[in-house]
C-alpha cells in the first residue's frame, strides 16, 4: 500500500467514527505530500522525526504532528501494513505555558448568582438555563460540548445517572451525580416542558426558545457576559481569561482536596476520577490537576502526617 491511500483510508475510518479529525488530517495530508506517494515500507524513522521536528524548536506543534503519525502508524502496524514503529518511543513533552483557572467555591456562587443578568422577555428560561448548566458542567464534571448534547432521553433523574454518547476518544460513560445535582435538574426539567420536543424524547436537554440545541459560541458568549459581570477574571496583562472550561478543572481539583481531608488514599482514588471524567489514562487527569495554593496545602499536611509516622516508628518522636 502506498502512503497517500493509507492516509485517505484512515481519515475515512475515522470520520465514520464520528471524528471531526480536521487537524490530524491536515497534518497526515501534509506528511504525505512531503514524503510523496511512497509505499509504506520505505518510509524511515528519520524522515519521519524530521518532519514532526521541523527546523526550530522543540513547539505544541511538533508535539501535535507526533500525536497525529503515533495514531496513524498504530492503524497500519495493527493491519499489518506497517512492521515497526516509526517514532521513537517517547512523545515529545513541550512545557505548558497555559494554566487553567481553578475557581473558588465563592467564586462559583458569584457566577450562579450572576446568571440573573440574563433575563429577558424574548426567552424567560435563560437564567435558569445557563445556571443549571453551570451546576452541571462543575458538578459533574462535564465537557461544555457534552452538557450541551445531553438529549432528555439521557437524563434519568430517577436513577441520578447521565449517559454521555460518544465523546472525546470516542468513548461512552454514565456519570452518577449528587442529590443538590439531581434537584437543580428536576427543577429545570420541569420548566423545559413549556418549550418545544422536536425529536421527542431524543430532544436536547438544554434547549434555546425554540427547543433546539444551544451552540457553544451563544454558551460561552453568556458565560463571559457572566463571568464579567461577577468581576472573575485575570489581570489584563494576561494571556487567557478565566474559561468555561475551567469549571472541569475546578472540579478535578476541588474532588483532589476533598480526598485529602478526608483521608482517602488519593493515588487509587485517581483512576476513579479518570473514569469519571472520561478519560482514556490518569496522564490525561493528571492536566487537571493544577497545584493550587490549597491543593498544595493539604498535600503538605498529608505528607507531614506520613513523616510523623515514619519518625515514630523509626523512634525519633
Amino acid at each position: 500500500m502506498n502512503l497517500c491511500e493509507a492516509v485517505e483510508s484512515y481519515i475515512q475510518i475515522k470520520r465514520s467514527m464520528g471524528a471531526v479529525f480536521s487537524s490530524d488530517q491536515s497534518v497526515l495530508r501534509a506528511f504525505a505530500r512531503i514524503m510523496g506517494d511512497i509505499p509504506i515500507n520505505t518510509l524511515s524513522q528519520e524522515a519521519c522525526k524530521a518532519f514532526c521536528q521541523g527546523d526550530g524548536p522543540p513547539t505544541r506543534w511538533w508535539e501535535r504532528k507526533d500525536q497525529a503519525l503515533r495514531g496513524f502508524f498504530n492503524y497500519l502496524m495493527a493491519r499489518g501494513h506497517l512492521g515497526r514503529p516509526l517514532l521513537p518511543d517517547h512523545a515529545p513533552r513541550i512545557p505548558r505555558s497555559f494554566e487553567a483557572y481553578i475557581y473558588s467555591h465563592e467564586e462559583l456562587r458569584r457566577l450562579l448568582d450572576g446568571t440573573v443578568i440574563l433575563k429577558n422577555s424574548r426567552y424567560p428560561l435563560s437564567p435558569l438555563t445557563l445556571r443549571t448548566l453551570l451546576m452541571l458542567l462543575y458538578g459533574a464534571g462535564l465537557r461544555p460540548s457534552e452538557g450541551l448534547r445531553l438529549r432528555c432521553c439521557d437524563v434519568d433523574l430517577g436513577s441520578r445517572v447521565l449517559t454521555i454518547w460518544n465523546t472525546k476518544f470516542f468513548k461512552s460513560r454514565l456519570v452518577p451525580v449528587g442529590n443538590d445535582l439531581k434537584k437543580a435538574l428536576i427543577s429545570y426539567a420541569d420548566a423545559r416542558r413549556c418549550l418545544p420536543m422536536p425529536a421527542g424524547t431524543s430532544s436536547v436537554f438544554f434547549a434555546s426558545r425554540h427547543g433546539t440545541a444551544i451552540s457553544l459560541a451563544t454558551l460561552e458568549g453568556a458565560f463571559a457576559r457572566v463571568r464579567a459581570h461577577a468581576g472573575i477574571t485575570r489581570p489584563m496583562s494576561a494571556r487567557w481569561q478565566p474559561r468555561l472550561h475551567d469549571l472541569r478543572h475546578a472540579f478535578a481539583v476541588h474532588r483532589l482536596i476533598a480526598w485529602y481531608r478526608e483521608g482517602a488514599d488519593v493515588q487509587s482514588c485517581l483512576p476513579l476520577l479518570a473514569t469519571y471524567l472520561g478519560h482514556i489514562n490518569i496522564s490525561g487527569t493528571q492536566t487537571y490537576l493544577s497545584m493550587t495554593p490549597e491543593l498544595l496545602s493539604e498535600a503538605s499536611k498529608r505528607f507531614e502526617c506520613y513523616a510523623a509516622i515514619g519518625a515514630k516508628e523509626n523512634g525519633h518522636e
